[in-house]
């Protein structure tokens, strides 16, 4: 009789542990978005790749809005980490494929590349 109970116990406690385990992977899944920029109706990935100023061609404009960091950024000119008023710029060559643009953070540039959907089936 004792063994049952004590079995019972360390099931739901094996139990309990592999939910809260499940649900914290979620949670952090959820919220492991990859940074992100809309410029120009296009998506970019904020890369944190360093570039030369010579490599800035013209200001675009800045950053108005910061969305939550869980987010997608839906309008012009929204992130869901860069800070409202980074500045964004045209990036030298940046219109080829992928595209790219240049932010500052800092006072030093950084590339921003266009998100490419792989699995488009159009």
């Amino acid at each position: 009789m004792k063994n049952k109970k004590t079995f019972r116990i360390i099931s739901i406690m094996i139990l309990i542990i592999a939910l809260l385990i499940t649900a914290y992977k979620f949670d952090e899944s959820k919220n492991n978005l990859v940074e992100m920029l809309k410029i120009q109706d296009t998506v970019y990935v904020v890369t944190g790749e360093p570039v030369e100023k010579s490599q800035v061609v013209r200001k675009l404009g800045e950053i108005k809005q910061k969305i939550d960091r869980n987010q997608v950024p839906n309008t012009n000119f929204e992130s869901n980490s860069l800070n409202e008023g980074t500045p964004i710029y045209e990036r030298k060559n940046g219109d080829g494929f992928p595209k790219s643009v240049v932010y500052k953070r800092e006072g030093k540039f950084y590339i921003a590349t266009q998100v490419v959907n792989l699995n488009r089936s159009d």
